[in-house]
């Protein structure tokens, strides 16, 4: 093993996505001595698998377990890292949010212990630092279990793909792993959030799936929670939920529909009157958000948001990515990333018509308060 190098090993299915972290992880400090490179696995079955993958690719001591959705802020994450690692061998792996205990029914996330901190995009930004605050004139705390969105350690162990075959729980068992191999994880102290998680709408068609696997793996006297998953599994092909998909689907496709035709003004009327029960829509909150920039840029007497589409050069269903790509861009600036990312930002404002006042109201979107 390489005591002098740090791999990060990343799953992705987005070029684009895969490109604006690497920008970010081109920006750490290197500590003197050591080497950095970035491992890009494609076509993974399973985070499990693709993990595996990487690990056995490369011969560094230090491994970053990235989300490609995951940007790294802190310019010092190298040396800070480093530092609780070599300070603390009894440490296998770190992790930016994790919780001191883990609830009985496997989830990180229901349970008042959480520590950590992160800022997090979804629709809106946020910087949280959850319940249990780490002491400032503490570098870390010892946890339970961390997420997944950055796991990185400093020993290796096999991630069980053999029963983790999709995007869940991985994490939770490389803990549970971690532990039994007699290890400790930490959370560092963070003044301010050290990543930024793009993680948009998750995915939870087979989270309960995942957590009896788990459950079972590692807490198999745990039945009541066991069974529990069983019913939430029987739960999700009932027909109440299938509908609730398609009148969501439904709502997008509209709202589609009208942006397509021009019918702004009607589409606007279309979202006042069905946001209420779309605010966890993700697609249906993005488009409604461009038409409220339709309908600023309009009373300023401007005509530039939905000019991409006008001009055949996009359609509406295009907007989502474009609601990214500006988040993305508007992330860059605010960060202070050097001057040919800023100039590739600037760019893609003017080719795209994203006049000052859609930058600004997307800002208020993707920028903490």
């Amino acid at each position: 093993m390489n005591a002098q190098k740090v791999s990060f090993i990343i799953c992705t299915d987005s070029e684009s996505a895969l490109h604006e972290c690497e920008i970010y992880i081109k920006q750490l400090t290197v500590p003197e001595g050591f080497v950095v490179n970035v491992l890009p696995i494609r076509g993974a079955n399973s985070m499990a698998e693709g993990y595996n993958a990487g690990m056995l690719q490369t011969d560094a001591k230090y491994k970053v377990y990235l989300h490609q959705d995951a940007l790294i802020l802190n310019k010092n994450f190298l040396q800070d890292t480093l530092a609780i690692f070599q300070e603390n061998p009894q440490i296998g792996m770190i992790g930016m949010v994790g919780t001191k205990q883990l609830h009985k029914n496997g989830c990180i996330w229901t349970n008042p212990m959480r520590t950590g901190a992160l800022r997090s995009h979804l629709l809106t930004t946020s910087d949280d630092y959850f319940d249990v605050p780490i002491p400032s004139n503490r570098s870390f705390a010892i946890v339970e279990a961390i997420d997944g969105l950055l796991m990185m350690t400093q020993q290796d162990f096999l991630w069980r793909s053999d029963l983790f075959t999709g995007w869940d729980f991985y994490d939770l068992s490389q803990c549970q792993e971690f532990a039994r191999a007699g290890y400790r994880i930490a959370v560092p102290y963070q003044e301010t959030p050290w990543v930024l998680h793009d993680s948009g709408a998750q995915n939870l068609k087979d989270y309960h799936t995942y957590r009896k696997t788990y459950l079972e793996e590692y807490y198999p006297d745990n039945q009541v929670e066991i069974d529990a998953c069983k019913r939430f599994i029987a739960t999700q092909t009932t027909d109440g939920n299938t509908n609730t998909a398609v009148s969501r689907d439904n709502a997008v496709s509209t709202l589609i529909s009208m942006i397509d035709f021009r019918d702004y003004e009607e589409a606007l009327h279309f979202t006042q009157e069905n946001l209420s029960q779309n605010q966890d829509n993700e697609l249906f909150c993005i488009l409604t958000v461009f038409l409220q920039i339709y309908q600023q840029e309009t009373e300023a007497g401007l005509h530039e948001v939905f000019l991409p589409l006008e001009n055949g050069s996009q359609t509406a269903g295009w907007l989502p990515l474009h609601y990214q790509r500006i988040c993305r861009y508007i992330w860059r600036i605010e960060n202070g990333l050097p001057q040919e990312y800023l100039d590739e930002a600037h760019q893609y404002f003017k080719r795209w018509h994203v006049s000052r006042t859609a930058q600004d109201r997307i800002r208020i979107l993707c920028l903490p308060e």
